[in-house]
């Protein structure tokens, strides 16, 4: 059984972008390369068996496949309804997999040792605000000096390699799609027009890129110090407009120290 919790926010982009058909616009987000990803997710934060870990933002649960056989508790959670029936038709039913908004987590204080959100999952929400408060309620969660991993793009590598216009095709499904960045350069913008039998969905996506610097303040604002940063998951070192990463590993602070 799902836990269910009601999303804070209605008509969001993000409703309407993850259904089951991300997962053919995405097709080489594959276990495999999850597999790769949790080894050094877990390597990084220095997972233990008997750590509590919540994969936030865990779509289909190709992480979680892998991460759950190296810790003694895995929770899964994720706002789409149409991705978590995926993740539990590949991680089974005694899976424990909640839907809820990343600002109000339905878990009490410290009640994990590690947080993981993989593949740009961060900045969804219009304001630094509402971004920076996710931040804060991850740590509410997590237990003093546990460890939080952040996945992100290196905002200046994606603007370099942005992709003004592409069409392919992923079987008998047309993937038209649209890139550019927001007025104020601080978002990039996604219009993608999905065509199948003659039938068509359009939807958007609008993610906030953020510097290295930005990322650190609203960390430090939320009780975070970060640790390491890599450029890839290969452990390369984090280099601003040339890594095509920004994966954060910080570890949560004692407010009375």
């Amino acid at each position: 059984m799902i836990m269910s919790h009601e999303p804070a926010t209605a008509n969001a982009w993000y409703l309407d972008a993850f259904r089951a058909e991300y997962l053919e616009v995405y097709p080489w987000r594959d276990q495999a390369s999850a597999e790769q990803e949790v080894d050094r997710a877990l390597e990084w934060l220095s997972v233990s068996p008997q750590d509590r870990v919540l994969d936030l933002c865990c779509g289909a649960g190709r992480h979680s496949h892998w991460i759950r056989n190296n810790c003694s508790l895995l929770y899964s959670l994720d706002l789409s309804e149409s991705l978590l029936k995926r993740a539990r038709s590949q991680l089974g039913r005694d899976a424990a997999l909640v839907r809820a908004d990343v600002r109000t987590l339905p878990f009490v204080d410290a009640s994990f040792d590690q947080v993981l959100m993989f593949f740009t999952s961060f900045g969804y929400f219009a304001t630094d605000e509402e971004n920076g408060s996710v931040l804060k309620e991850v740590a509410r969660v997590v237990r003093v000096d546990g460890g939080l991993l952040l996945d992100l793009p290196d905002r200046d590598s994606t603007i370099e390699g942005l992709v003004a216009s592409s069409h392919r095709s992923e079987g008998d499904l047309s993937i038209e799609e649209h890139r550019s960045l927001s007025v104020d350069g601080k978002r990039v913008e996604k219009s993608v027009v999905l065509e199948r039998g003659g039938n068509e969905r359009r939807y958007t996506e609008s993610v906030r890129l953020y510097h290295f610097d930005e990322m650190e303040t609203l960390l430090i604002q939320a009780g975070w110090k970060i640790s390491n940063c890599h450029g890839d998951w290969q452990g390369g070192r984090y280099i601003c407009g040339e890594s095509p990463r920004m994966i954060m590993v910080a570890m949560r602070q004692d407010e009375d120290r």
